[in-house]
């Protein structure tokens, strides 16, 4: 006869009790903003400070402190001005914009006791040392990890050379095209290849993404870190034909603005040109021309009227969020970018200081402190760019058809909200906030106001482009 054993585990078979939703991040390809709730090897401030520490920002530092904390106010500023408008009567409690980061950290871990203890792995049975905790705290510990989620994103959005550089690499790149569009005696504007011109409809650069907009994108990738974001920098040519889109992609390449080696083949799409039956088509023509069947310019024309597109759903399978009907080629490039090195520029600049007012020992220990060993003239680094051609008919089907930017938004911010907070919706039985006709946008302050279902932007980011005439006007190249 057994007899029961209720209560915890005894420690030797704590070690069995697995958190497979940690391990699932490590070896099972799950994204840790997915978790439930935080996990911490060790319970109070010490086993929080540990994780921060190990995670990037100690604490005592105060420019680490004073970035946490910069974090944490994005974070919260990004939930009451993108998530939860459209929900009525939800805020982010008060408490949250004053909490202590560690205080946070513990509580998105379910650590509402003492400032001790050791934390064991969850499972079906309750650890030694683990005190159940209350529906209040239940939704608190939400808060706090939707909070945690949206900070581990903006933490990775904040990339060194996206932030020191961003403007220069902006210049060096945008040059390259602006060299090759050249505007004619009528307005018009052409892309000048080798030896042909691919007249344009539009050429278009985009904006500078807004850093709410860079968080909100990678909430919708399953790794959201920011090396996975490649369009920073943009720009879009629109032509008359889909043929024409192939000839602006061959001009672009035999001027070199754009390196072909340096594609990244993961990231080139293209729902506008089959290749394949336009190959076809065209060994057809050229046979029938040399047949006699064809003059050159009924041979020309021909070519020129092709207007397959590919078939499937590559647009769809690649961005979930975009509409079926928006059709380009995107492919995105990486240039390689060098800019004097700041540091090495103020460092020769106070070795002719130190020369100018000092001599003798003096001046020698303050050369070697102020050593150029290791500090390199140039920083050099690939920094990749987004390219999008289109036909003149599909940018109008982009602007008036169903590929509504408006609606895109819509789908990346019930997307969002599933992801973060789905925790704190159900606890405040605001789950319909989770369907996919559940409002979005509203009057609420710093937020993007109410979104309207119809608007004429395109679902990929037409909105954010601008003309190039505009952006020389503006003083922006």
């Amino acid at each position: 006869m057994t007899t029961p054993r209720p209560g915890p585990l005894p420690p030797p078979l704590q070690r069995f009790v697995f958190s497979w939703e940690t391990m699932h991040t490590i070896i099972g390809g799950r994204s840790a903003i997915d978790l439930s709730h935080l996990r911490l090897g060790q319970r109070g401030s010490e086993g929080a400070n540990r994780f921060l520490q190990r995670y990037g920002y100690d604490l005592e530092n105060p420019a680490h402190a004073d970035e946490a904390e910069r974090i944490r106010a994005e974070a919260i500023g990004f939930l009451r001005g993108v998530l939860l408008p459209g929900i009525p009567g939800l805020d982010v409690p008060a408490e949250f914009d004053v909490l202590p980061i560690l205080d946070l950290v513990r509580m998105a871990a379910g650590d509402f006791g003492a400032d001790s203890g050791t934390a064991h792995e969850s499972g079906p049975w309750q650890p030694v040392g683990v005190t159940a905790i209350g529906p209040a705290d239940d939704l608190r510990r939400a808060w706090a990890c939707a909070i945690l989620r949206v900070m581990h994103t903006s933490a990775h959005a904040a990339n060194y050379f996206q932030n020191n550089f961003y403007r220069e690499i902006r210049a060096r790149i945008l040059d390259r095209f602006v060299a090759q569009v050249r505007t004619l005696d009528d307005g018009s504007q052409v892309l000048h290849g080798e030896s042909f011109v691919v007249p344009l409809v539009r050429f278009e650069v985009k904006e500078t993404k807004p850093m709410r907009s860079v968080v909100l994108k990678l909430l919708q990738k399953q790794e959201n870190v920011a090396y996975d974001l490649f369009d920073h920098i943009g720009v879009r040519i629109i032509v008359e034909r889909p043929v024409d889109a192939l000839f602006a992609i061959r001009a672009l390449r035999e001027e070199h603005t754009i390196m072909y080696p340096n594609i990244k083949p993961t990231r080139s799409r293209n729902t506008l040109v089959d290749l394949e039956a336009y190959d076809g088509h065209v060994r057809d023509c050229l046979v029938r021309f040399q047949h006699g069947e064809a003059d050159e310019t009924e041979t020309v024309q021909a070519i020129a009227a092709f207007d397959i597109k590919p078939l499937g759903d590559a647009q769809v399978d690649w961005n979930p969020y975009s509409s079926d009907k928006y059709r380009s080629i995107q492919f995105t490039c990486r240039q390689m970018i060098r800019i004097p090195n700041p540091l090495n520029e103020r460092l020769v600049a106070a070795h002719a200081v130190a020369r100018k007012h000092l001599d003798g020992r003096a001046l020698d220990e303050m050369l070697e402190s102020l050593t150029l060993h290791g500090v390199d003239p140039e920083i050099q680094f690939f920094f990749p760019y987004e390219v999008q051609v289109m036909d003149l008919a599909s940018f109008e089907q982009a602007t008036e058809g169903r590929a509504s930017y408006a609606e895109y938004k819509h789908r990346q911010v019930l997307s969002a909200r599933r992801r973060i907070l789905p925790q704190v919706l159900e606890l405040t039985d605001h789950a319909s906030a989770l369907r996919d006709d559940a409002p979005v946008g509203g009057p609420r302050s710093g937020g993007h106001g109410a979104v309207p279902l119809k608007r004429a932007f395109a679902s990929t980011g037409l909105l954010p482009y601008t003309s190039l005439d505009a952006l020389r006007r503006g003083g922006g190249i």
